[in-house]
């Protein structure tokens, strides 16, 4: 037999004595192991099913969990007027980061001076970091993590669960949390709008879809869910073709007409495919036409109502006799829009500067506005020659080339500014001065009798 120690190992001497007296004691330790590692193997296979089953039971509740916090603090999130104190919050946070910015200019400077022998190298390399310095990088608002508060909320939610699900499970999640994102940016925008301008709203949408799409780009999902509905539109052509034929009703042939509902009206399965990464996409690009049509008409929008009203009339030939069509007429909507764009352009491309805060955006976003207006002072002039305007009459409207148009854009536009501008919308605070007050005549003799009756006393 096979004898064991203290410790509780086997004595190898005992098993080897064993094995030369009776060689089939050897095959029964063998087979005593082998059994005793097939219960351990099942035993390890039942503690992995039950440790599979407690993890499938934690990650259905923990997107239970998930889908209940999204839609009561994404959906149902009411903002504070703090939230919604556009473009208010971003000019403090950039008044923040400037002042951050010139304390370290100034101690740059401070510690510079106090070099008395630098070599030309190095102060070309010191002149070079104060002008990064100079330059601002990112927005102070990003820099901060100061966005609104649901997309805030959205994608710390989203990289908590990242590593947590299943990639199939993660993509459904994933695809409800950014569609409720964008329904929250876009119910904050019309609030914005309705608060300050139309201008403002869209551009906060803009930003934080820009932000929304390049965050979950590094996602290695797709952020796609099928799903399956059900069309009825063919029970309802059977169905009135069976109110069509009520004698066939009861016919024992092939032309039934319940049969032929039977078989024709039976509902179609169809599937959907959605997307929040186009999603995202679509309504980006339904904010940025928005914006682009809003600011030509901030921009032109005398001469966009006349070029409609124009277009309409029938016919052309006769469109220099209508009173609203005059010369004068003209001039003075050509003479409107070009002190719109003298007025309105600046604050407009600092309204942009300010939300979007990226050089690359801005030049993309403002190109479409410019071809816009060049566009529409290019069409008042083929009107007027269309038309059959004298010269005269294009002397007295005075309407500029498009050449012309684009230097007067580039002499309007906020880089020609040298005072600071403020955000479109936004108004400069007027201080105003009290004077002191002078006293009447009248009011000096009372004051000198009742001192006068004070005295007496």
């Amino acid at each position: 037999m096979v004898t064991c120690n203290r410790t509780g190992l086997l004595d190898l001497r005992s098993q080897v004595y064993c094995r030369r007296s009776c060689p089939l004691q050897g095959v029964d330790v063998l087979i005593y192991w082998r059994h005793v590692l097939a219960m351990t193997q099942a035993a390890v296979s039942m503690l992995g099913l039950s440790a599979r089953a407690l993890l499938q039971d934690a990650q259905e509740r923990l997107v239970f969990r998930a889908h209940v916090q999204l839609r009561q603090d994404v959906l149902a999130y009411r903002p504070a007027p703090p939230d919604l104190a556009y473009p208010r919050q971003l000019l403090t946070m950039e008044n923040i980061a400037q002042s951050i910015q010139e304390q370290s200019l100034k101690r740059s400077d401070s510690r510079n001076s106090m070099i008395s022998d630098v070599s030309a190298t190095s102060q070309e390399v010191a002149n070079i970091n104060v002008e990064a310095q100079r330059r601002p990088q990112v927005s102070p608002a990003d820099l901060h993590g100061m966005w609104y508060p649901t997309v805030r909320r959205t994608l710390a939610a989203l990289s908590r669960l990242y590593r947590c699900l299943e990639k199939r499970v993660f993509q459904g999640l994933a695809q409800e949390a950014i569609s409720l994102c964008v329904q929250s940016v876009d119910s904050a925008a019309k609030q914005i709008s309705a608060n300050q301008t139309c201008i403002d709203g869209q551009l906060f949408e803009i930003k934080h879809l820009l932000i929304l799409r390049e965050q979950i780009a590094p996602f290695q999902v797709d952020f796609i869910v099928k799903e399956m509905t059900l069309d009825f539109s063919n029970m309802k052509n059977a169905a009135y073709g069976l109110m069509q034929k009520p004698r066939q009703i009861f016919s024992l042939n092939s032309t039934n007409a319940l049969l032929e509902f039977l078989l024709e009206g039976t509902p179609m399965v169809r599937e959907h495919l959605l997307d929040s990464r186009k999603e995202v996409d679509r309504q980006l690009k339904g904010s940025c036409e928005r914006f682009i049509k809003d600011s030509t008409e901030i921009l032109v929008g005398p001469m966009i109502a006349f070029i409609e009203k124009a277009n309409s009339f029938q016919p052309l030939e006769h469109l220099k006799h209508q009173p609203w069509a005059s010369p004068e007429q003209i001039a003075a909507a050509v003479t409107e829009a070009q002190r719109r764009i003298r007025t309105n352009l600046a604050p407009l491309q600092r309204s942009m500067q300010l939300y979007l805060t990226n050089k690359e955006t801005e030049f993309i976003l403002f190109r479409p506005i410019r071809n816009n207006v060049v566009g529409y002072f290019v069409q008042v002039g083929q009107l007027l020659t269309n038309a059959g305007y004298t010269d005269e009459d294009c002397l007295i409207v005075a309407c500029p080339t498009p050449e012309q148009v684009s230097v007067f854009i580039s002499s309007a536009s906020l880089i020609s500014h040298s005072e600071p501008v403020l955000p479109y919308g936004q108004k400069r605070k007027t201080s105003t001065v009290q004077k002191p007050s002078i006293p009447s005549v009248q009011e000096k003799e009372e004051k000198q009798s009742e001192q006068s009756s004070v005295s007496t006393v």
